[in-house]
């Protein structure tokens, strides 16, 4: 990723080189044509190069492998897979597969010979076909050819990925009402991680506050009688500025009644190959997971096996009241290594029959970024004579492909239909969500559409305000609840929004801070419904504040320090540590996470004198 750095012309080129069967390689030598500097790739494959020009030329040569030569673009994160020289035969000429990975733009395939498609590219059981074929017996990923001296080849990795120019929400005058969608992801943590962990600064534009909220908020509050929401606020002192105040607004979204439904034993069957290690793929999964989570009851078993560099059971039979615990161990996989799918299926299909449940649903569910055939072709007939025979054991099968555009020539749908399961592009958060969920109650998915979220605050109380998180809002004056791009509403769903007051001194005696008000729909139907609701002007200072909100104001103040924000005043990396070290207490599994990204963070950016 090309990382635009406080300092004239300076840039950061980042990326990262692997092997075909997706080992890191390290000490991969990279020499910049701008400059004619050598660096190297680190112990994790990862490189980092300071450039001072936006788009470069890099050349990658390592012993044992093919040297390969590519241009590098001013919004790309590079992510190149070498081949070995020993593939190429005499007078073949020397080839390899190079994959540009843009965090959220395109992603595409340069260089001649047999390149690795757009709906996978890590091999499961052996290599890409037409590579190395004898490489052994298992899942394939499906590949393509690409004729010798094409042009690189590119498709958009999804909705919602992309960066571009940030623009920090600025004050308003208090006349002005503001809109936001009734739904946001929780990517963006997964993308700050990573750059974190490689050592680098995180692009500004990355950075989404709304997202680091939700992605650490576990609370819900259930909505009374037929209210299909409930909303609860604080008003808080600001920690950042003493004559500020935060506004903390919680939306809760009701929770769908499945008490009818048969028991479920799921198995979810995860691809941790390295291929995955893509902001499309596996945070897809572990974000996605979530709203499943919510939703399973105690007569509930949920199982995850993942094939990667290893092939395991990280646990079976988990009862649904174990959300923590189900979410932690999600949360802890890692890409990386070969992809030995077909170990992966018969161990699934083993756990789903030592946990089936007699007259219930019983699923397995790969999620996987490739397609699955077999090596050789002669065995293709056994993996669909499995899965038959395992269907009519009354254990269906279901696959949700992560980075797929086209199932054109995917085997999956048919395998799919074999197993008597569902088949899914997994595009971004929401799909994943809709997918999981379905399979314990398709209603989940969705308990109101076209969810919006408006605030309207008082001019007797308030000076100015801004909302925190949802930037690239340039015309924050001019939004309405009309304008915003339709957003649903899961069962259970939860989102946490912040803003930022300047207050007035009143001379009135209200007591509403602002009026809040929902708008939807029901789903499959057109009339719009509101729900209204007052945040009261009843100030908390902020060491009394509940517990939960203290925390969302701990990670929105750490991503405006990633976003070197100008709100955030004099507050330091140090002074966001001490406060995250009393807040964040191990309770939750991203606690400590969460303390080491700031460590890692503070070291990377006061280097740079940030």
């Amino acid at each position: 990723m090309l990382i635009w750095l406080a300092s004239p012309a300076q840039f950061y080129l980042t990326g990262e080189v692997l092997g075909i069967h997706g080992d890191k390689l390290q000490n991969v030598s990279i020499s910049a044509h701008s400059s004619g500097l050598v660096s190297k790739t680190n112990q994790s494959g990862d490189f980092q190069i300071l450039s001072h020009v936006q788009d470069d030329t890099l050349t990658f040569a390592v012993d044992g492998y093919e040297t390969y030569t590519t241009a590098v673009h001013s919004t790309g994160f590079l992510l190149v897979t070498l081949r070995m020289n020993t593939f190429a035969s005499d007078g073949e000429e020397r080839r390899l597969v190079s994959r540009i990975r843009l965090m959220g733009g395109a992603v595409g395939i340069a260089g001649g010979g047999t390149a690795i498609s757009g709906s996978g590219d890590s091999a499961i059981g052996g290599a890409a076909r037409g590579s190395v074929d004898s490489a052994g017996v298992g899942l394939l990923i499906s590949a393509k050819s690409v004729p010798v001296g094409t042009e690189a080849r590119w498709w958009k990795l999804g909705a919602g990925a992309g960066f571009s120019g940030r623009v920090e929400n600025p004050f308003v005058p208090q006349a002005a009402t503001v809109s936001l969608t009734g739904s946001v992801g929780r990517e963006s943590y997964s993308t700050i991680r990573r750059f974190l962990n490689m050592g680098s600064p995180v692009p500004a534009d990355a950075v989404k506050i709304e997202e680091l909220l939700n992605y650490f908020n576990f609370s819900y509050e259930e909505p009374g009688g037929k209210d299909q929401f409930h909303l609860s606020s604080q008003v808080i002192t600001c920690p950042w500025n003493v004559a500020h105040r935060l506004v903390a607004l919680r939306v809760s979204a009701r929770k769908v009644d499945i008490g009818s439904r048969p028991p479920c034993n799921l198995v979810l069957l995860v691809d941790a190959s390295g291929s995955m290690d893509m902001p499309n793929k596996l945070p897809l999964i572990k974000s996605g997971i979530r709203l499943l989570a919510d939703n399973l009851r105690d007569i509930d078993t949920i199982s995850v096996v993942e094939f990667g560099r290893q092939v395991r059971v990280l646990f079976a039979g988990m009862p649904g009241t174990e959300k923590t615990r189900i979410l932690r161990a999600v949360e802890g996989i890692r890409a990386d290594g070969p992809s030995p799918g077909l170990a992966g299926v018969k161990l699934a299909y083993e756990v789903a029959r030592q946990q089936f449940i007699r007259g219930g649903n019983n699923r397995v569910i790969l999620l996987t970024d490739g397609d699955v055939s077999m090596d050789p072709p002669a065995q293709e007939q056994d993996l669909e004579e499995l899965i038959e025979q395992q269907e009519q054991g009354g254990i269906w099968f279901t696959c949700g492909g992560l980075g797929m555009k086209s199932v054109k020539d995917s085997r999956l749908p048919r395998l799919v239909e074999i197993g008597r399961g569902n088949f899914a592009y997994l595009d971004d958060e929401k799909t994943v969500e809709q997918l999981l969920a379905g399979e314990l109650d398709p209603r989940l998915g969705c308990v109101a559409e076209n969810v919006t979220i408006s605030a309207e605050f008082n001019p007797a109380l308030v000076r100015e305000y801004r909302l925190i998180g949802y930037d690239n809002k340039r015309k924050v004056l001019e939004d309405t609840a009309a304008g915003l791009v339709s957003a649903r509403a899961g069962s259970s769903n939860s989102q946490l929004v912040l803003f930022e007051v300047i207050p007035k001194k009143d001379t009135t005696g209200a007591d509403t801070l602002a009026r809040v008000t929902v708008s939807y729909c029901m789903p499959g139907q057109g009339a719009v419904r509101t729900m209204g609701y007052d945040c009261m002007n009843d100030v908390v200072f902020f060491d009394r504040a509940e517990a939960d909100w203290r925390k969302a104001i701990c990670l929105a103040m750490f991503g405006m320090k990633l976003q070197q924000s100008g709100y955030l005043g004099q507050v330091g990396w140090m002074d966001i540590e001490k406060m995250a070290k009393r807040l964040f207490t191990g309770n939750n599994y991203l606690d400590d996470e969460y303390i080491s990204l700031i460590d890692r963070a503070k070291r990377i950016y006061e280097k740079r004198g940030d």
